[in-house]
């Protein structure tokens, strides 16, 4: 499974965001994720004027981090103790997807 969200603000309608993605472990390692994901891409990219997509992966994902990178997400940033699983804490890394290149420069 996967999410997929559009901003809806004036100023953010530009962006969407993956989120949830998750796919049972029997079933990891046959593609079906990279299907799932290539199809998601491929309907949220026809939509009008979405120019990025951002996903953000917990730091000890590496097979979904490595997953995102060969679709052509690329990392921006990382949030230390992004999230809490008992007494751990976990950094997520952020990534973006860049669309289209932005007809503007920016201000």
């Amino acid at each position: 499974m996967a999410g997929f969200v559009r901003e809806t603000g004036w100023k953010e309608r530009h962006k969407g965001r993956v989120w949830g993605v998750y796919l049972a472990a029997r079933m990891r390692g046959q593609g079906i994720g990279r299907n799932m994901l290539n199809a998601l891409l491929q309907r949220a990219a026809a939509l009008d004027d979405l120019k990025q997509i951002l996903i953000s992966v917990a730091t000890v994902q590496t097979a979904a981090s490595a997953l995102y990178r060969s679709l052509g997400f690329v990392p921006f940033g990382r949030e230390p103790r992004a999230l809490k699983i008992g007494n751990r804490y976990l950094d997520e890394e952020y990534m973006v997807l860049i669309l289209a290149p932005s007809d503007e420069a920016a201000r």
